[in-house]
């Protein structure tokens, strides 16, 4: 019994160890990748995408328009919700269905009002 729990203390330790310095390795790996290829350059790139994304997004359509006037829309009706009932939350405003806007705008393209986008 007791060559059998010394041998399992050893095979357990020898796991440990090799599990370790596996670990140790990448560690190292990890660390001279890092200098070989520095983040700076990754920065670089990501600020010049960035910058292409603010010139295409300073090029609006007018289906862009659209969905800005759908958000400050959205907004107000919010604000106009939240200054009599405080304690409703967006969440919960959400799940209680559609609004006077939704009416208004339901109304409007029945009639022939509206545009089709």
């Amino acid at each position: 019994m007791g060559t059998d729990f010394s041998a399992g203390l050893q095979v357990s330790l020898l796991g440990l160890i090799i599990t370790f310095v596996a670990l140790g390795v990448f560690i190292l790996i990890i660390l001279a990748l890092k200098t070989l290829f520095p983040a700076e350059r990754a920065a670089k790139k990501s600020a010049a995408v960035q910058q292409a994304a603010l010139v295409e997004a300073s090029v609006e359509t007018e289906d862009d328009e659209g969905e800005v006037v759908a958000v400050i829309a959205a907004a107000l009706a919010y604000a106009r919700v939240g200054q009599s009932n405080r304690s409703a939350s967006l969440g919960s405003l959400l799940q209680e269905g559609r609004g006077s806007w939704w009416a208004a705008r339901r109304s409007e393209s029945s009639e022939g009002n509206t545009e089709k986008r």
